[in-house]
């Protein structure tokens, strides 16, 4: 067992306590690097992503799927919102403030906090003094954002900008027909045997492991008359919309339409009857130049991905986790590769 392991023996029997459930996050995280799984999921160093892409996406599905839910998760800044390193810089700062209980402190009472983030980030080192380095923190922009993070609670923090982006994508999504009719929404004539599901949080099991699975399903439509299950998810995309199909395999997002198959047939259908049932997987893409265009998954590929995900993915998910390994990706850590 690794050093690495040994440090953390006692959030790793705390881990190990209760059964885990991987999401698709999750197993992609410990597939890339089980140091960073290890670090996130079992010694509970987190890193929240600030990524301007990734909250753009969640106001994006708030927007469509769950309107009503806007204001509770998320607040507009009246300004600009801070990009790139500075914006990280405040937000750890923000942090810091957070745990000290004294929310009379300003930005710029974080003077040494600020010079320390920026000296591990080696951000602004090119300037010759501190003050120097301070002051490209120290903006107005910034100063005001930090404000608004002191009176916007638990919601996260967006500008008028994004919100107006995402907006025109919203419209666009609810003009597209196909769109529409995948995910059900605001269909006043809908057929009684048939349920709709939007921001599903699941957990399953995977056979008899002694780990499972979980996600949140995007939209899942139930159609009990004709034996269908329709598992929609949405994406965004800062490439063009063809080259999404790339994306699936670079992402691994085939992982997670496996994930949220076997959840929604697990909720929704008795295994005795799942042979009669058909399940239409659908990725929602929207890309950077708002193109719309609904990835349908054929059968034929839903069935190989699903295969590659027993015989492939649920392996090396096992040996990592009945092993307690996290030091190396499972190829290199059981030895098979050479060059």
């Amino acid at each position: 067992m690794s050093q690495m392991t040994l440090n953390g023996s006692d959030e790793l029997e705390l881990f190990y306590k209760q059964k885990f459930f991987f999401s698709y996050s999750g197993i992609n995280k410990l597939l890339f690097s089980p140091i960073a799984f290890y670090n996130h999921y079992i010694l509970k160093q987190r890193e929240d992503s600030t990524d301007a892409h990734l909250v753009a996406g969640r106001v994006l599905h708030c927007l469509l799927l769950e309107p009503s839910k806007f204001e509770n998760d998320f607040v507009v800044l009246p300004g600009k919102l801070p990009s790139g390193n500075n914006k990280t810089v405040v937000d750890n700062i923000f942090k810091y403030h957070m745990n000290l209980g004294n929310n009379t402190l300003l930005l710029e009472d974080y003077m040494p906090e600020i010079l320390t983030h920026l000296l591990e980030m080696n951000l602004h080192q090119a300037l010759k003094t501190d003050q120097q380095r301070i002051e490209k923190i120290l903006t107005e922009e910034n100063k005001e954002y930090f404000k608004f993070l002191k009176v916007s609670s638990e919601k996260t923090v967006i500008d008028q900008i994004i919100l107006d982006g995402c907006k025109e994508s919203v419209q666009l999504l609810k003009q597209n027909r196909d769109v529409m009719s995948l995910l059900q929404l605001d269909v006043h004539d809908r057929d009684p045997s048939t349920e709709v599901h939007n921001e599903l949080l699941l957990s399953g099991s995977i056979g008899d492991l002694p780990f499972g699975i979980k996600g949140v399903l995007d939209n899942i439509v139930v159609d009990n008359t004709s034996k269908t299950l329709f598992v929609n998810d949405l994406k965004t995309t800062g490439k063009p919309i063809q080259d999404f199909k790339d994306a699936v395999e670079y992402y691994r997002y085939w992982i997670q339409a496996v994930i949220y198959v076997k959840l929604a047939l697990q909720k929704y259908v008795p295994s005795e009857d799942a042979h009669n049932w058909t399940v239409q997987v659908t990725f929602i893409v929207v890309d950077k130049y708002n193109q719309v265009y609904p990835y349908q998954v054929s059968l034929e590929t839903l069935a190989s991905w699903q295969e590659r995900f027993e015989t492939d993915i649920v392996p090396q998910i096992k040996w990592h986790y009945e092993n307690k390994r996290y030091d190396l990706p499972y190829e290199l850590a059981i030895g098979n590769v050479k060059l």
